[in-house]
């Protein structure tokens, strides 16, 4: 009592059949499993507390581009107005608090990175 029941198939159909035939025959269709299990799980774990944390970063990282070309069309604007200091000039300059910040900022950088290494 099995019938069998015929199915049309329309063109489109048959080129997914036989795409999905090679998949399956090569063992991609695993990869593309294992794949969208990868960014499934992404997904999950994307919380609202990671996104912010991105964020905050990717804000600390624009913030930093935008002192850092500020700091050097200052240097740049001081240094074509004024010629090379000598070394009493160049301890003339520690007297500006402007000045001591940034040094003591690029001493401190130097340690952070001299404890990284």
């Amino acid at each position: 009592m099995s019938e069998e029941i015929q199915v049309k198939k329309s063109a489109e159909m048959q080129a997914i059949e036989d795409k999905m035939t090679m998949l399956v025959q090569t063992g991609r269709i695993d990869n593309l499993i294992d794949l969208l299990a990868v960014v499934s799980d992404q997904i999950e774990m994307t919380t609202t507390p990671i996104v912010e944390k991105m964020v905050h970063s990717i804000d600390n990282i624009a913030s930093a581009g935008f002192v850092t070309e500020n700091a050097v069309r200052y240097a740049k604007r001081e240094s074509a107005k004024n010629e090379v200091p000598s070394l009493f000039g160049m301890l003339k300059l520690l007297k500006d608090e402007d000045t001591r910040k940034g040094l003591a900022f690029m001493l401190n950088l130097t340690k952070g990175i001299g404890k990284q290494m």
